[in-house]
């Protein structure tokens, strides 16, 4: 008021009523958006940040690659630490047909066109001796990658060995209700019944491939193996309605009703096709997302808890009336983003924000860890009773901090896992709100900082320890080329690349352009 004092009475409202004004004019102009070369700034900013992750993503993408070619070409997977490889996927070339798409998205085109000479040359009907064919993994990384090349290069040469790949998947379909056994032997006459059980996601994973190949090559046979194997999953007695048991008998189609309910291993990507196969069919067969509804209401009624800090996360049961366990897959994390890809095709707005908790649990638990991996499965700090108020009701809660002790490795193996980053990816594309990207640009330096060897990428044993001696794993799957780079490379880049409303990605992240019915 020092400046007050001697201000006469008349020139003191004249002098309290300028400053008020200029206050209120203050606030007036702070409300206001930010001007267009402010904003057009921050746009700036923010595609160069991006376009500079994309090309860090890219460089460990060549990198893998180089030791991949160096010390694998033409064989299963690499083992990085001997410099080796392996064959344990029969001699398909797995890692190179997984990793097509991702170098054809990334414009590595020398290494793509060196790989798909290659890929063209592989009898996809043989085996060595002994080997059994997994039915599921191939058919979402063999076919799966081989189409997914298909859908972005149109070289008809791919077409014909992904129709090659069909047929010789197609002999586990002949059984009495259409479900596959889960191996084939092709070489032995007594081919597959080693196994009288199928889990449901080697079941309920065949649908996206098949239909497509189906459309590809005009041959209606491949779309009549998807829909016996979905059909038959959906006719066996359920104890939970939307839930389905982990396990079903191949040749009576009856489920194991004891062995356990969760969307975490062996049974997560059923779940997933149950909406993909509404978007592939661009929404015109609507028992899809009808299906996907009922179970999504069912996760959140049975699967769906609270930490002790209020945390969400997705436990499993282990039999129909069993209590939740507090225990959640990394495998799991791919869920948030189907919620959120669910929210925006099925206009289901309450779905997105449970979306965006379990995606920050999931976060959470690379956060939580010594070296910012996430660990194989971690356990969550159980409260007193299961429920708590939803996180709109909590201020704070979707904050990137994780609550001291919440979150422990159950399992702490980090095999260069995508589906967190999956589920990144997705959010960001549905939300536009960039604290993903920065989630996913911290969960890629971890990677690089702890997996990343000489010549490529290691699986890591501990992500509580940040020592790296006698924590790598001499092991590099090709899931980390076919999806974990890729979604974090989409993740950085233009949403005109490989846009939602255009391509749905197959579980192994193989794009398939959405069919017209």
């Amino acid at each position: 008021m020092r400046l007050l004092r001697h201000v006469p009475l008349r020139g003191l409202a004249v002098v309290l009523v300028t400053l008020i004004a200029g206050a209120c004019l203050l606030s007036y102009y702070r409300a206001q958006p930010a001007a267009p070369a402010e904003t057009d700034q921050r746009l700036k900013e923010q595609r160069l940040k991006g376009q500079a992750r994309q090309r860090a993503v890219r460089a460990a993408m060549k990198h893998a690659w180089a030791g991949y070619r160096a010390h694998a070409f033409g064989k299963d997977e690499l083992q990085p630490l001997s410099k080796s490889f392996n064959q344990r996927w029969g001699g398909w070339a797995i890692t190179m047909v997984d990793a097509l798409d991702t170098l054809y998205l990334m414009g590595m085109m020398d290494e793509y066109e060196d790989a798909k000479r290659h890929v063209t040359t592989i009898d996809f009907s043989k085996t060595p001796p002994g080997h059994l064919v997994p039915v599921f993994e191939m058919t979402i990384r063999a076919l799966g990658g081989l189409l997914g090349a298909y859908e972005l290069d149109n070289d008809p040469k791919l077409l014909q060995k992904a129709k090659q790949v069909g047929d010789t998947l197609a002999k586990a379909f002949d059984t009495p209700t259409g479900l596959p056994y889960p191996a084939l032997d092709l070489n032995g006459a007594n081919n597959n019944k080693a196994r009288a059980f199928v889990c449901i996601a080697e079941g309920g994973t065949i649908q996206l491939e098949f239909k497509k190949l189906a459309q590809l090559t005009g041959e209606q046979r491949f779309r009549d193996i998807a829909d016996r194997a979905a059909e038959a999953l959906e006719k066996g007695d359920r104890p939970i309605k939307g839930l389905y048991p982990t396990f079903i008998e191949v040749v009576s189609g009856a489920y194991n009703v004891w062995s356990g309910y969760s969307v975490g291993s062996e049974a997560d990507s059923f779940y997933e096709y149950l909406l993909k196969q509404h978007i592939l069919h661009n929404m015109h067969q609507p028992k899809f997302g009808e299906r996907y509804v009922t179970s999504v209401e069912a996760v959140k009624e049975r699967l769906l808890g609270r930490s002790a800090s209020g945390l969400a996360f997705l436990g499993s049961l282990a039999s129909p009336d069993a209590s939740l366990i507090p225990e959640m897959q990394h495998l799991a994390c791919f869920y948030p983003g189907l919620l959120a890809l669910g929210a925006q095709a099925m206009d289901r707005p309450q779905d997105l924000t449970l979306a965006e908790e379990l995606a920050r649990t999931c976060y959470l638990s690379y956060k939580s860890m010594a070296t910012g991996l996430g660990p194989e499965r971690f356990s969550l700090a159980a409260r007193k009773h299961r429920r708590a108020p939803p996180a709109a009701n909590r201020p704070g809660v979707l904050e990137a901090k994780p609550p001291k002790g919440d979150i422990s490795a159950a399992d702490p193996r980090y095999i260069l896992r995508p589906e967190t980053l999956e589920t990144l990816f997705v959010l960001y594309r549905v939300t536009g709100d960039t604290k993903y990207q920065d989630w996913g640009w911290e969960i890629f330096q971890s990677i690089e900082k702890y997996t990343r060897v000489d010549d490529g990428y290691a699986a890591y044993l501990d992500v509580t320890r940040t020592t790296a001696a006698g924590n790598l794993q001499d092991s590099m799957e090709s899931f980390f080329l076919a999806e974990t780079l890729k979604y974090l490379y989409l993740l950085f880049s233009p949403t005109n690349l490989l846009p939602l409303n255009e391509f749905v990605l197959n579980t192994e992240a193989h794009p398939f352009r959405i069919m017209p019915n």
